[in-house]
This record gives structure tokens, C-alpha cells and sequence, in this order.
């Protein structure tokens, strides 16, 4: 049995039967290492307890200062304002966040595996991502704690948005308008590694309707590419075939936001003709007067920091989930 202070690289390929080179890689480029192999080596590494020599010395610390954050879509508003949240916690306590931007499910796998095995963060928050139970499992052995944010899963702390609430938050609330015609429109989000978000929303508010005898017809929804271009083409299509719409749910403020500027762009008067609601309210929101429904995104970010730092401390406290309350605020697209 090897002593774990003397666990060298050519140890973990002598055991996982692959070259140092391919070991190496799996430490430092994850990518670039097939599935099987990489999972093979990972399984030796956790096994024979081994820490790279660079890291060793690094791991030598109490601490990193440094906080990762994993996101799709990183550029939109919505994730601007919930990493707002996040650095007005951990700014005070001088730690550096580290973001990484996916596209993919081996994006997402690819950062986790390289965070867990080098280990030079003190936690890593994950924004409105999907996870597979392998990699649920592989996290659990982090040696930093780990809060998803817009999802849960047991043994993580975690903040919680319901968008199928969301949904029928907005549906409830057209309907006390006294709207009974209804229209959604929303991104196309349902990818393997995101939440589906727009899916979940919908199905709230088209179940809402539902109980209430209401069938939202099938022109009167569209879903499609967030792209400004096909947004544009596929909002005006909508308002071209829509029929005796008397209020519109989209999935996201900048869809909203959008969908006002076009539909005004055509003379349609809002509220009068259509009242419109978005999704998030992020700052632009109050700006143009968009009513939306209010999911607290810095809020999300604050708990989720908060969780991070709260268990740095007290690495034995049990795991919570924390679900942020949601509400209409009224604005002049819809009253």
C-alpha cells in the first residue's frame, strides 16, 4: 500500500493503466480525455488519495480566496444581477470569483472534474444548470461546499426557484384582470445542461388556465432561438397570426421588453389591447415601465454566497434548501 504522502502521478497511471501524459491531462485539460478513460483515472485518483505536487503546496493553506461560479447564458441580465448579489457577500471578505461560462454538458462535466481533482477553490455555486447523478455523486467528494442556485438536489444546499409557480403566478394574475385569452411567448431553454426554465413556466401557466376552462391556442404561443434576429421575426409572426389576444406571459424580460417595442411598433396599444408581463425584473424592467414578475435574483445570489461562507465555517451543518418567494410587480404594460 502506498502512503498517500508519497503517491506520485506515475502511481495513479501504473494503476489506472494509462500513460503519466493521459493522467496529466485528465488533471489539467479534462477535455481532451475520452469519457471512460477519464472516469477510470478519476476513480485511482480518489482511490489513492492523490494530490498533484503544485497542489500540495497550495493545499497547504487554509484557504484560496477564491469562490468559482459555473453559469449558462452568463451574459444576460439575469445572471448579472444574481453575481451582484454574490460579490456584495464575499467582497467584504476579499474573496476572488472565478467564472466559467458552458454551452455544453462536457463544459459543465469538464470544470466540475478539474475543480474537484485540483482543488483550489473554497466553493462553487452553480447557476440554473442540470447535473447528472454521476457527477452529483463526484461532487459530494469536493473538499469545498457546493449551492446550486434555480434547482435542487438533495445534499447541496440549495436556492430554490419555482418557474412552474412562476407560471401560474402570471396566469392567476391576468386572470384577476379579468384576461381570458391568452398568450406566451419564451426561448426555447430545455437543453441537458440548463433548468427548463421556459418549459417549467409555461406549464404553470397553461395549467392555471386549464383549471379555469381556458385552452391557450396554439397560435397564440411561440418558442424558438433568443437570437435578436429570430427573436424579431418570431414575435412579429406572432402578433401576425395571433388571435383575440388580451394578454401576453413571456418568459423573460428582454423577450417582454422586445415584445412591447414591436407590438407598439405595429399600434398596438398596451394595456389597452394587450397587457404584457415579463419574467425576472431585472433593472431595465422599471425603466420602460415593463410590469414583471419578481424571482429576487440578487436575493439568489446573496443566499447562495451566504450558504458558501456559512459552511467554510461549519463544514458539518446540514444541508438546506432556501425557496425565494415570487411576485407581480405592476407596471404600465399591464395596468
Amino acid at each position: 500500500m502506498i502512503a498517500t504522502g508519497q503517491v506520485t502521478i506515475y502511481d495513479v497511471a501504473k494503476k489506472a493503466g494509462v500513460s503519466p501524459a493521459t493522467v496529466s491531462r485528465v488533471l489539467n485539460s479534462p477535455e481532451l480525455v475520452g469519457e471512460k478513460k477519464r472516469q477510470q483515472v478519476l476513480e485511482v485518483i480518489k482511490e489513492l488519495n492523490f494530490v498533484p505536487k503544485a497542489d500540495a503546496v497550495i493545499n497547504a493553506r487554509k484557504t484560496y480566496k477564491k469562490i468559482a461560479v459555473i453559469a449558462p447564458f452568463f451574459t444576460q441580465p439575469s445572471f448579472m444581477q444574481r453575481l451582484r448579489g454574490v460579490t456584495e457577500v464575499l467582497a467584504p471578505e476579499h474573496y476572488e470569483l472565478v467564472i466559467y461560462s458552458i454551452s455544453t454538458t462536457e463544459d459543465l462535466n469538464n470544470y466540475v472534474t478539474s475543480l474537484v481533482v485540483q482543488k483550489r477553490v473554497d466553493g462553487l455555486i452553480l447557476f440554473c444548470v442540470k447535473i447528472s447523478e454521476e457527477m452529483q455523486e463526484f461532487l459530494k467528494s469536493a473538499s469545498f461546499p457546493v449551492c446550486f442556485v434555480e434547482n435542487v438536489y438533495d445534499d447541496f444546499d440549495c436556492i430554490v426557484i419555482d418557474n412552474k409557480k412562476g407560471g401560474k403566478t402570471a396566469a392567476e394574475y391576468f386572470y384577476n384582470l379579468g384576461c381570458r385569452n391568452p398568450g406566451f411567448i419564451g426561448e426555447s431553454s430545455y437543453l441537458d445542461y440548463s433548468v427548463p426554465a421556459t418549459e417549467d413556466r409555461f406549464e404553470g401557466y397553461k395549467k392555471f388556465f386549464a383549471q379555469k376552462g381556458i385552452d391557450i391556442k396554439p397560435q397564440n404561443v411561440w418558442l424558438g432561438d433568443f437570437t435578436e434576429d429570430k427573436l424579431d421575426v418570431g414575435i412579429n409572426a406572432f402578433l401576425n397570426q395571433a388571435e383575440d389576444l388580451d394578454c401576453v406571459f413571456c418568459s423573460s424580460d428582454l423577450i417582454a421588453t422586445r415584445f412591447y417595442y414591436l407590438a407598439r411598433q405595429k399600434g398596438i396599444k398596451c394595456p389597452d389591447k394587450i397587457k404584457i408581463l415579463g419574467f425576472d425584473d431585472i433593472d431595465i424592467s422599471q425603466y420602460v415601465g415593463l410590469s414583471s414578475i419578481d424571482q429576487h435574483l440578487e436575493e439568489s445570489g446573496r443566499q447562495a454566497a451566504q450558504q458558501i461562507l456559512e459552511r467554510i465555517s461549519n463544514p458539518e451543518k446540514s444541508a438546506i434548501s432556501i425557496k425565494l418567494p415570487l411576485h407581480v410587480v405592476e407596471r404600465n404594460t399591464t395596468c
